[in-house]
């Protein structure tokens, strides 16, 4: 490659490192073109937040729980501003608890609930896109969780209940200093079906390229369970129960093999929550564009 050609090639690596950083973030891929990231998260949790309000993690208790889950997202582009999104899910969990010092272990493996829905894009910024340039974007999406994990096993895969999740959709492509950077947000309430319980989640994403070839990320999740009263349910997996609350953080670093291709690695943690699980995953995923 000569020195004239080489600018435009690391321009070309430097869109790439910010094509939709979330799983359908506002930015609406042209028709048959999108993103596909497979990842392998790695869960593990050895306490549990309090019962009756938000907080910190309580001491170590007397179960434990390590989730092996395959999660694969994207958002393929189907023409006149629309797109698809979809969240599968399938994993292992075990749950070990010691009484006595004596331990059982329950296990289960399978399908969890998969959500899937369209985004309709609004305003896109510079020409909107996978691969856009610097501005504004905003959508709408529409997604159902449908249940597809068993309610059933010990431990359980899902929720047993179809949901419904509309979220507004917002984010922006900028620069800090000569670096190319972005930062986006989610937000809208999950109405479960058969119960009396809604959720309120966001999500805010925000990364930017270190290097030539590689970036970092940040992320921040929020889920407030309304339509309960008294105490939530106690110790139950968020991917079992439509009753809990949670803070998590994460950070991470991706690398750009090509405009395609790009490996990630990540670290989420539980700050704060009520009647779930508090722990730590590591993420390891493959971000394609086609």
């Amino acid at each position: 490659m000569n020195t004239q050609t080489r600018p435009a090639a690391w321009a070309v690596l430097a869109t790439a490192l910010l094509a939709l950083p979330a799983l359908a973030g506002p930015w609406i891929p042209p028709a048959g073109t999108g993103t596909l990231r497979p990842a392998l998260r790695l869960y593990r949790a050895d306490r549990d937040f309090p019962a009756t309000r938000f907080g910190t993690a309580l001491p170590p208790g007397t179960t434990s729980t390590s989730e092996q889950q395959l999660k694969v997202t994207g958002l393929r582009g189907l023409g006149g501003g629309w797109a698809l999104s979809y969240d599968l899910r399938a994993a292992r969990i075990r749950k070990t608890k010691t009484k006595k010092q004596v331990s059982s272990t329950a296990s289960a493996s399978g399908l969890q609930d998969q959500v899937v829905g369209l985004v309709r894009g609004l305003r896109q910024g510079d020409g909107g896109g996978v691969g856009a340039g610097e501005g504004f974007a905003d959508a709408l999406a529409l997604n159902l969780a449908l249940p597809a994990g068993s309610a059933t096993s010990n431990p359980q895969l899902g929720t047993g209940h179809l949901a419904i999740e509309p979220d507004y959709l917002a984010g922006a492509r900028f620069r800090l200093g000569h670096r190319p950077a972005y930062a986006s947000v989610s937000v809208g309430p999950r109405v479960f079906f058969n119960s009396h319980v809604t959720q309120w989640r966001a999500t805010l994403d925000a990364g930017a390229r270190l290097t030539k070839r590689v970036g970092g990320y940040g992320n921040l999740f929020w889920v407030r369970t309304f339509g309960i009263d008294g105490a939530l349910a106690g110790g139950l997996d968020p991917n079992a129960s439509e009753q809990y609350n949670l803070l998590r953080a994460g950070v991470g670093l991706q690398w750009a093999l090509s405009p395609q291709v790009r490996p990630r690695i990540g670290y989420e943690a539980d700050l704060r929550g009520r009647s779930t699980h508090a722990g730590r995953r590591l993420v390891l995923a493959l971000a394609l564009r086609y």
